[in-house]
């Protein structure tokens, strides 16, 4: 399944006619790339396992940098253990470029987590990614996706001429910010920031 379709999508107006194509074709296991708050990403459905080994085959030696993107919190707890203090933490910093690892719970397939403990929760501050899985119901599995040409750019166009023979859909929501997520590890129990980014923890 490839031979990628490109698709225009606007913050302001996210189009729910589109979205919901879209999202058709998520359930039918396409592999999508589409904005978030920090670069472009690979995105399949977390329920389809074969369309999460083709993101690990595109991303090769990288595939161990997964994330789950979610709407918001409303279900994070089925992907994650999450405690009261935990999740006011994660309240107060969503949506944002900001990623949070955390104890996976059992609604996360072996196939993504491939014995890793720990899954990273993003919930991004991206009108797009947010309708995509809103109307899905489920997360995305997301990786990172940057020009092989110039790594440095965040224009989609560059992105589309490299792997528009290897995904189904890329969503053109204008250029990337180009910017890591600040990662912040909670595995724990209490919040230990990884990689630190552009954005600065909020306390709860």
């Amino acid at each position: 399944m490839a031979n990628g379709r490109l698709i225009r999508l606007y913050e302001d107006n996210t189009n729910d006619k589109q979205v919901r194509q879209i999202v058709e074709q998520l359930e039918r296991g396409a592999v999508i790339i589409y904005p978030t708050d920090t670069f472009y990403a690979l995105g399949c459905l977390l329920t389809s396992v074969k369309s999460i080994m083709r993101i690990k085959e595109l991303k090769g030696k990288d595939n161990d940098m997964l994330s789950l993107i979610c709407s918001d919190l409303s279900n994070v707890s089925d992907y994650a253990r999450v405690d009261n203090q935990t999740f006011k933490l994660l309240k107060a910093n969503t949506p944002a470029p900001v990623t949070f690892i955390l104890n996976a719970s059992g609604g996360v397939p072996n196939k993504f987590l491939e014995r890793k403990k720990s899954v990273g929760i993003r919930v991004p501050d991206n009108a797009i990614a947010r309708a995509i899985v809103e109307c899905a119901g489920v997360p995305l599995v997301s990786s990172s996706l940057t020009s092989s040409e110039n790594p440095e750019s965040g224009d989609p166009s560059l992105l589309w001429d490299e792997y528009c023979d290897k995904v189904d859909i890329m969503i053109d929501g204008g250029e990337a910010a180009m910017r890591p997520s600040t990662v912040v590890d909670l595995t724990d129990g209490e919040a230990v920031i990884t990689r630190q980014g552009d954005y600065v923890l909020r306390e709860a």
